[in-house]
């Protein structure tokens, strides 16, 4: 073959190879955690966060048997206080669940089964009343303002 035919053969494959059909890359066709395929259409697995030993118990009960939390999963601890999510570098990462409490309470406490203090009124038997509710005590109707604090009741007294 002389080198002018080779180059052309070259140049006709080059064109060839140019003009296949390269294969498109579908991210929906993915398992949800597939292995990473050739030329990275699907993204490799996020390993799951591993349960420290202070967090074993919650983990547990909520389900994370194996002591390992998949990424991008959430649990609760501390009566649901706080929300624990496994991140995508493998670390667990608790925040506070609980809104904040305002400066301006003047009694805090938890009077609902969620745990969060918020600002409350102390009755006579010495029960959270939630700011801002209205309870009987006795014959008279009473509110806890919404700062919190001693309850307003309808003579005017405080309880």
């Amino acid at each position: 073959m002389t080198p002018a035919g080779a180059l052309c053969l070259w140049l006709g494959c080059l064109l060839l190879w140019g003009a296949a059909p390269t294969p498109v890359c579908d991210p929906s066709t993915c398992s949800p955690c597939s292995e990473p395929t050739p030329g990275g259409c699907c993204p490799p697995c996020t390993p799951p966060c591993a349960c420290p030993p202070y967090l074993a118990d919650d983990c547990e009960i909520q389900g994370f048997t194996d002591n390992r939390v998949p990424a991008g999963l959430s649990f609760y601890i501390d009566f649901a206080r706080k929300l624990c999510t496994c991140q995508p570098s493998g670390d667990i990462t608790c925040t506070p669940h609980c809104p904040p409490v305002p400066p301006t309470c003047q009694a805090v406490g938890s009077p609902v089964a969620d745990g969060c203090p918020r600002c409350v009124c102390y009755d006579k038997e010495e029960v959270a009343v939630p700011a801002g509710t209205v309870v009987s005590q006795g014959a008279q109707l009473c509110t806890c303002p919404p700062e919190g604090g001693r309850l307003q009741c309808g003579d005017g007294g405080e309880v």
